[in-house]
């Protein structure tokens, strides 16, 4: 019986330490995006509304080039490019292909905050306002 008291609270300490450095090694893959991480990648979001309410329930997807300096957003009613800069992912919308009041316009700025990189599963996770979207894996673009 001795031997069952002292093993008890040994295992149950070692598996909250177990717990403790799985879950902390899960979270040290998502990490504010760089320029390394999305550059010459793709990232498709099921739903747009991210970007700008009129894209609901329209895949999006969000394009970085030039060294992650510039952007391409793009869904079925068009498409928006434009600069980046991070901080957060702030993006600077310089063309515009959507009709007004259905998609980004010239001048407008998105402010994604936070945009983090998952390097586990190469996903961005973007936050506006009060709507947040994580991607499908991203794919690379041609260089």
């Amino acid at each position: 019986m001795r031997l069952v008291r002292s093993t008890v609270p040994s295992l149950a300490a070692i598996l909250v330490a177990a717990g403790v450095v799985m879950l902390c090694g899960c979270s040290g893959s998502v990490e504010q995006a760089t320029a390394a991480d999305v550059n010459n990648r793709s990232f498709t979001f099921p739903t747009g509304v991210v970007f700008q309410a009129a894209l609901a329930n329209m895949p999006t997807t969000l394009t970085f080039t030039n060294n992650a300096t510039t952007f391409t957003l793009s869904s079925a009613g068009g498409s928006a490019t434009g600069t980046n800069v991070f901080g957060s992912c702030i993006l600077t919308v310089t063309t515009s292909t959507y009709p007004a009041g259905t998609g980004p316009q010239v001048h407008d700025v998105l402010t994604l905050d936070p945009c983090d990189f998952d390097s586990a599963d190469n996903t961005l996770s973007i936050t506006n306002g009060t709507i947040t979207a994580t991607s499908a894996p991203a794919v690379t673009v041609g260089q």
